[in-house]
């Protein structure tokens, strides 16, 4: 007895850390995307804040810009209402400058207002052919009635009640302009304050700076895409060279658990033959021996059931299905002779089995394992009810699969204890101080089967008043 669970328990201390291919695999999968989401959060912020720095930079040179041509623009404001005043008040210009229906003003142009004096005055930020025509400056009294513009780009809006001694950036759409007062200088120190003459709007379409931040987004955007490609490719062959290792280690776990399977069920099965032939002449063993015999043989026993569990489970994880064995089987026919099977036990318990099950609900698999998986469960929830409890089996269809469920009024698991429920060698405390035999890996080869068929198992638990696992296997 006691060397049998030495070695039990070195092989569960190997094999407990072993995964099968497919949780490999879903640990190869989040690794890839867990390493992707980082490379791909970097990427997103650096981007991101390369874009708003160049944005950024861009609106502020626009901003100079405009403030730049207000600036020069300024400097003209005296001359130009000057000349404005004369045109629109001796009787030599009478005609000069266009009116509306209600005999008002129109602006007129710089060149317009220059053309008596035929000079070239008017400054080359807004008559340079080679300055972008999406641009314009106007120059309006102190009481912001607009006088001269030039350029062929003007806001429609009109200058706001109060604006800042230092200007103001004011945006409509895709139109910034930037309003400048000007002041007439003070001549000594004695003087009126600054007295205003007038003020400037020179104005930019926002369309190419628009259009140019929108190619370098697009670029950007181009970059991130090509990065995150090149990224996914190096990402996928790094995490497989780093998971190489352990998955040889993991490979070598597996090799050493099925040689140690198939090493022991030789010795496992000479040792139970002698018992046996011992036992089968009990007047050849001494009295003080009886019990060690029975301790053995159940050794023994447990010993070979652990052997073949693991063999079963190594098989599962380094092959794939054999689908030659599986055919379209009835759920509810295998269901009914299980609990046919186990009746009698849980009579003998005091126990309460029955079933709830629906006709003809059928799937594609093996049924020896389903039979398996079933005898697996239900064997568990047989085990851990107390006398007078009762467990259920009952069956269901969903539209896509066929729901089985096994429920007792069971000890039940702690809360703690539900997500390790199907690792291999587990068992909660209070089962294995009041239950003893079995291998722990009736849960664990449970889930394999079903997640072998492409479905899976689930488990609700409150300690002390049951449990209640279901199985969800794929309809054909």
């Amino acid at each position: 007895m006691l060397i049998s669970k030495q070695i039990s328990k070195q092989i569960s201390k190997q094999i407990s850390k072993q995964i099968s291919k497919g949780q490999f695999s879903k640990l190869q999968t989040r690794l890839l995307l867990s390493y992707l989401l980082v490379i791909a959060t970097i990427l997103g912020a650096f981007s991101t804040a390369v874009y708003a720095l160049v944005a950024r930079d861009r609106h502020q040179q626009l901003n100079a810009s405009l403030r730049q041509i207000a600036a020069a623009s300024a400097s003209t404001l005296e001359i130009i209402e000057h000349e404005y005043e004369e045109l629109t008040t001796e009787e030599e210009y009478k005609g000069y400058i266009p009116r509306d229906a209600n005999g008002n003003f129109l602006p007129i142009s710089l060149s317009q207002l220059m053309d008596k004096y035929q000079a070239k005055s008017i400054p080359d930020f807004v008559t340079n052919p080679l300055i972008s025509t999406e641009q314009g400056v106007e120059w309006f009294d102190r009481k912001q009635e607009l006088m001269v513009r030039e350029g062929n780009f003007f806001p429609k809006n009109y200058l706001p009640k109060i604006v800042s001694p230092k200007g103001q950036i004011v945006q409509q759409g895709n139109i910034r302009s930037f309003i400048l007062p000007v002041y007439a200088a003070a001549k000594s120190e004695q003087s009126k304050p600054e007295q205003l003459l007038g003020y400037v709007r020179a104005t930019k379409s926002m369309d190419l700076l628009n259009a140019e931040l929108r190619r370098f987004q697009q670029g950007l955007m181009a970059g991130v895409a090509i990065v995150s490609g090149l990224v996914t490719v190096g990402g996928f062959w790094l995490v497989s060279e780093s998971l190489k290792p352990i998955l040889q280690s993991f490979e070598q776990l597996k090799q050493f658990t099925s040689d140690a399977s198939h090493e022991l069920r030789s010795p496992l099965t000479a040792i139970r033959a002698s018992i046996a032939v011992m036992q089968s002449h009990p007047e050849r063993v001494h009295p003080a021996d009886v019990d060690k015999l029975k301790a053995i043989a159940s050794a023994s026993a447990q010993m070979s059931q652990l052997v073949d569990d693991l063999l079963l489970l190594t098989r599962m994880d380094r092959q794939a299905p054999d689908r030659a064995a599986w055919r379209q089987i009835a759920l509810d026919e295998i269901l009914e002779d299980l609990v046919d099977l186990y009746s009698d036990r849980a009579e003998e318990a005091n126990l309460k089995l029955q079933s709830q099950l629906i006709p003809n609900l059928e799937v594609y698999a093996d049924a020896f394992q389903l039979c398996r998986l079933f005898t697996n469960l239900l064997a568990n929830a047989l085990q851990y009810t107390p006398s007078g409890g009762t467990v259920t089996v009952s069956s269901q269809r969903s539209r896509t699969h066929a729901l089985v469920r096994i429920e007792d009024t069971g000890i039940g698991i702690a809360s703690d204890q539900l997500p390790h429920i199907f690792d291999r060698f587990w068992r909660a405390d209070q089962a294995r101080s009041q239950h003893q035999g079995g291998s722990g890996l009736g849960l664990a080869i449970a889930k394999t089967i079903a997640q072998t068929h492409g479905g899976d198992i689930t488990v609700h638990s409150q300690l002390g008043q049951g449990s209640c696992f279901q199985v969800k296997i794929p309809l054909p």
